[in-house]
């Protein structure tokens, strides 16, 4: 078989960018999934850092989701070291609190470690993610979700050219005040 740079099959990887790989997820990612994405910088606006049982099960249920059919998470690798940086992906939104015409409508999503904030990694694999939702599955919108307090990722939704979409912002009861309302946002096909 052939091999996508050192490590990686060309089976693997779905997308590539100029400095990133996104690849289905490997067993060999997990050590750096409970090393970098369940800290608490990383899960500071996501229900905070679980125990290494529940942080496993949602590392197996991102690697388990992946369809070619119908999206799911990938793993985002650096190209220039194999550096394994978080996750990115798609998939339905499916929160009870989300309003009705929001509840199934596609969304993505990203999460990046720490040391990989602030060099456009989460913008560049999303980017190349929205495109293929856009042209390969044909969505005419595409969803995200954040909190008001978690800036960096409503930045990085702006970045995409998303559009603020207030009107659709609900208040979730499953996280804090401090993380209410959801923010919407959202990108229409060109």
């Amino acid at each position: 078989m052939r091999r996508w740079r050192r490590g990686c099959s060309v089976a693997d990887v779905l997308f590539a960018t100029p400095r990133l790989v996104l690849r289905r997820f490997r067993d060999s990612d997990l050590d750096a999934w409970h090393r970098h994405m369940n800290t608490p910088a990383v899960r500071a606006h996501l229900g905070g850092v679980t125990s290494v049982e529940e942080s496993t099960a949602r590392f197996r249920r991102q690697q388990a989701s992946w369809t070619d059919e119908g999206g799911g998470w990938l793993a985002i690798e650096r190209a220039a070291d194999q550096a394994f940086l978080g996750n990115c992906g798609f998939g339905p939104i499916k929160g009870d609190a989300a309003p009705g015409g929001l509840r199934g409508q596609p969304e993505i999503g990203w999460g990046l470690r720490a040391d990989g904030w602030g060099q456009g990694y989460a913008t560049e694999a999303a980017a190349a993610l929205m495109a293929a939702m856009f042209e390969r599955w044909g969505f005419a919108t595409v969803f995200a979700q954040t909190s008001e307090a978690n800036r960096p990722s409503w930045r990085v939704m702006e970045r995409l050219g998303m559009e603020r979409l207030a009107h659709l912002d609900y208040h979730d009861p499953l996280y804090p005040p401090d993380e209410n309302p959801t923010k919407i946002y959202g990108l229409a096909r060109a």
